[in-house]
């Protein structure tokens, strides 16, 4: 929570107003912030001071896990975060790729579970990730990332959080999680939620893939 607080307190003491193109919104915003928490014995980071809808986030992992395109598979498990990026972002609806109501593209997920090859093939970064792990292997590119520059036009947004670095050292597993940009007292919680459960249920997933 010391950590969440003295984020808060640095952005309104050195924060430079900054208009967001996309939502016309502006924003006080400073760059870089670390944040680290040791959730092993099942520590639980909840940083905030407000409600948070946990099970949405969960939610929401659990369909990139699954690499969901859709609002309506999201929903279809809790989720409701992509509705409104699917069908009521403008530049989104006015793409030749969207392929009708709910589609998102080739984001997030998709990425993930379905990178898109020169050859036309897909990899899919999870399941290589986790056989690498489960096998007690560490090749310094333990690595998943949704960010694509060569396919943003292909998606109804870019990512957020977009890349997850997996090191093992010795029996203990590390997770560093990137993000771009974060709405700090709305979606920091819910971020830093669903990567403290990205690190258990990629663990879980040792048993699936």
């Amino acid at each position: 929570m010391k950590q969440y607080l003295d984020l808060c307190q640095r952005i309104v003491d050195e924060g430079v107003w900054v208009e967001n193109k996309r939502t016309g919104l502006r924003c006080l915003t400073v760059v870089n912030a670390d944040l680290e928490y040791d959730v092993g014995g099942n520590q639980f980071p909840l940083i905030t001071t407000r409600k948070s809808f946990y099970k949405a986030a969960i939610a929401e992992l659990l369909g990139y896990l699954r690499g969901y395109d859709s609002a309506e598979q999201f929903r279809s498990i809790g989720c409701n975060t992509w509705n409104a990026n699917a069908n009521e972002n403008q530049a989104w609806l006015d793409n030749p790729h969207r392929k009708g109501e709910d589609d998102m593209g080739r984001v997030y997920g998709v990425q993930g579970r379905r990178w898109l090859r020169p050859d036309g093939t897909t990899l899919d970064q999870l399941k290589k990730v986790v056989h690498n792990l489960k096998q007690g292997i560490d090749d310094r590119g333990e690595i998943i990332t949704f960010y694509n520059p060569g396919e943003f036009e292909l998606g109804c947004l870019r990512p957020c959080m977009h890349t997850h670095t997996f090191s093992l050292l010795g029996d203990t597993l590390y997770l560093t999680s990137y993000q771009r940009s974060c709405d700090v007292p709305l979606l920091l919680p819910h971020y830093d939620y669903a990567q403290y459960e990205n690190n258990y249920l990629f663990l879980d997933l040792f048993s699936i893939i």
